[in-house]
């Protein structure tokens, strides 16, 4: 309860009777929020889309002999392989979040952030992008990882 009145303080400006300097928030219209928005909708689904695809379509395949190995990718133990594995899991992970975010998934474990009176759609909107640029990264480097593991037999083309 101390430290809910302690915010409460804070968002009128004033903490232990001393004025608390305004950070202006920045405005954005509705109309290009709600297409930003969108955007990253699109963008999201089709990152969580590739790398969940690229997840079960292991670059080099995968054994199909009998035995304790069955269903293990050829090139497991190559370096490049491994970094694939750990940046597709990575673009997968930051693109979910964000439709997490999107959707609002998380607003009912955060139930005491509305006396704040902040534009929560544009912080959204925000960390969206955020996580949505990291994730593009990722997917990236593992394009990039997958494509170097397949053609490194091929050295001119790795």
């Amino acid at each position: 309860k101390q430290v809910e009145e302690l915010l409460k303080e804070i968002a009128s400006e004033e903490v232990a009777g001393l004025q608390v300097s305004h950070i202006p928030l920045p405005t954005v219209p509705a109309e290009s929020l709600e297409k930003t928005r969108d955007a990253h909708l699109v963008v999201a689904a089709l990152i969580a889309t590739v790398t969940f695809a690229a997840a079960i379509t292991v670059p080099g395949g995968l054994n199909s002999e009998k035995g304790s190995e069955q269903g293990t990718p050829f090139l497991i133990d190559e370096a490049a392989f491994k970094a694939f594995i750990a940046t597709n899991a990575l673009a997968f992970i930051l693109s979910v979040s964000a439709l997490s975010i999107h959707f609002g998934i998380l607003d009912p474990l955060l139930p005491k952030l509305n006396f704040w009176n902040i534009n929560l759609i544009l912080y959204r909107t925000q960390a969206v992008s955020n996580l949505l640029g990291r994730a593009m990264f990722a997917m990236v480097i593992a394009f990039s990882t997958s494509s170097y593991v397949v053609l490194k037999p091929s050295h001119g083309l790795a």
